[in-house]
């Protein structure tokens, strides 16, 4: 039952697939001719080789609209996709850059070089530093390597408080108005 229900929601109906005695009608230059009986709106459609297109169901009498169904079907798609579109351009990624408290210099200017793109880009990103043996008993070493990525990218902005989670520390980064 709800499989049915959900085809019928979407469904744009259309001719003689409209079942009301009265609907309202909207000719194809989008003028509004008011309340007409219904098989009087589809012959009007019919003598103009259009269809008779029910818009809005939901009120009394339905709003029907005479113009091309293949037409109208195709704007609601290209309407939907730059919905879609715009939903996906909003949305924050969360990208990640995974460091070692030894790291090189060079290597780490490669890494601030990319966290600086992904946070013009308007993402957020996420620091690991990851530890290994003896490593873990200087967790200074990381908080001062999370402070020297902070100082030479100023755009970035701390998110919360760095933690340590067993052998990981982890920072996230958000990109702050600049100074």
């Amino acid at each position: 039952m709800a499989i049915n229900e959900k085809k019928h929601e979407n469904r744009i109906f259309a001719n003689r697939e409209i079942r009301s005695k009265d609907v309202r009608v909207i000719n194809s230059e989008g003028v509004n001719l008011g309340v007409i009986p219904y098989f009087r709106a589809l012959s009007m459609a019919e003598e103009q080789d259009l269809d008779l297109i029910m818009i809005n169901p939901s009120v009394h009498p339905p709003v029907c609209k005479i113009g091309d169904l293949g037409k109208y079907k195709y704007e609601l798609q290209k309407r939907q996709r730059e919905q879609d579109r715009k939903l996906r351009e909003n949305r924050i990624e969360t990208k990640e850059v995974q460091l070692r408290p030894g790291i090189d210099k060079h290597d780490l200017d490669v890494k601030i070089k990319h966290i600086k793109e992904w946070l013009a880009d308007g993402d957020k990103v996420k620091i690991v530093i990851k530890f290994r043996g003896r490593e873990l008993a200087n967790t200074e070493s990381a908080t001062f390597l999370i402070d020297s990525i902070l100082s030479s990218v100023p755009a970035a902005r701390l998110e919360g408080n760095s933690e340590l989670q067993g052998n990981r520390l982890t920072a996230t980064l958000f990109q702050g108005k600049q100074k």
